[in-house]
């Protein structure tokens, strides 16, 4: 039971296990054998600090991939390759390309970009090839193979590695999307006449098959402790109850008389709502006070309503909201959604 953990009574706090994240890594390392593990840090790495994790877990990983110039560019002294996943303007591409950070080349939009941006430079880019093997997103389709290995050739574009993204976490959606990588992959293979690390595996496929491994996986979700019953989830964030008070039934709790008591109730108040983090839709989601489970009635810009009938809660308790055992992402919040937002 967690008393007087949060001195700051105006916000809710957030701690970070990175021994956690460090032993996800390690769980990961020993899971793969000889494909590289890409430790995806995007985000601020999903929220949990992009140094920070960086630093924890750079012994066990092969490659990191971010969002940004800028992001490679706050772990750039740890000396690991980086992929940044998102195609970059000219100015984010001649800096990527100076630094030796690997490029994302998804069209060829992009590839006139990064062709400038090498010529600007001096410097060959380094590149990875996005396939878009069925999630419409970025990414080169089969039919446009032949004109890319074409425009390749004779470019200041070194292609390193090809790689996709699976959009299903089910064998039948994945093995789909992996026949079609790798058709793409057959054909550009013919052109390119040199090995290339081949990656399309997330956290879900790398602990669904290891057929989907390749050369290398991505790991974002499961480094934070997500996926697997074995892994420990790293991010906990905590609420003060700021008042409790009882109320008849037929009482209205928040806005818009959504909810109302059916019967005499007690309601806390909890320093915590949709402006750090806590979507309006997780509204019937279960929190813990003193580790007791409760719902959640109401949630507002910087506070929330909890039921706590019968379990005799008051005003300076601690409210478990995500982390030791509590889990309140559903359909409409996915866990990604919290990490990244919930603080």
């Amino acid at each position: 039971m967690k008393k007087n953990i949060i001195e700051n009574k105006e916000k809710p706090l957030q701690v970070i296990d990175y021994d956690a994240i460090k032993k996800n890594a390690q769980f990961f390392r020993a899971l793969l054998g000889t494909s590289k593990l890409c430790a995806v840090l995007k985000n601020n790495a999903y929220g949990h600090g992009l140094t920070h994790v960086a630093r924890h877990i750079v012994e066990f990983i092969d490659c990191f991939a971010v969002g940004s110039c800028d992001e490679a560019e706050q772990i750039q002294f740890l000396n690991k390759d980086v992929l940044i996943l998102l195609p970059q303007n000219l100015r984010n591409a001649e800096r990527a390309i100076k630094a030796g950070f690997i490029l994302t080349l998804d069209s060829f939009d992009t590839f006139e970009i990064i062709g400038q941006a090498a010529k600007n430079v001096g410097k060959s880019a380094r590149v990875h090839l996005k396939i878009d093997s069925g999630m419409s997103r970025l990414g080169f389709n089969i039919s446009q193979t032949d004109d890319l290995t074409a425009a390749l050739s004779g470019s200041k574009t070194l292609v390193e590695g090809v790689f996709s993204h699976f959009y299903g976490d089910s064998v039948t959606d994945c093995d789909k999307q992996f026949e079609y990588f790798n058709n793409c992959l057959n054909v550009l293979q013919k052109s390119i006449n040199r090995p290339l690390i081949r990656h399309i595996a997330n956290t879900g496929a790398t602990l669904l098959s290891d057929k989907y491994h390749l050369d290398m996986v991505r790991v974002g979700l499961g480094l934070y402790g997500y996926g697997n019953d074995g892994l420990l989830p790293a991010k906990k964030v905590y609420a003060d109850v700021i008042a409790a008070k009882s109320v008849h039934a037929g009482s209205v709790a928040g806005y818009g008389a959504i909810y109302k008591c059916e019967k005499d109730s007690e309601i806390a108040v909890i320093n915590v709502g949709y402006a750090n983090g806590l979507a309006r839709r997780l509204v019937g989601s279960e929190i813990a006070i003193n580790g007791q489970k409760c719902a959640v009635v109401a949630i507002c810009m910087a506070m929330s309503l909890v039921d706590v009938t019968g379990l005799n809660v008051k005003s300076g308790d601690v409210a478990t909201v995500l982390g030791d055992g509590i889990n309140i992402s559903n359909n409409e919040v996915i866990i990604y959604e919290l990490l990244c937002n919930l603080r």
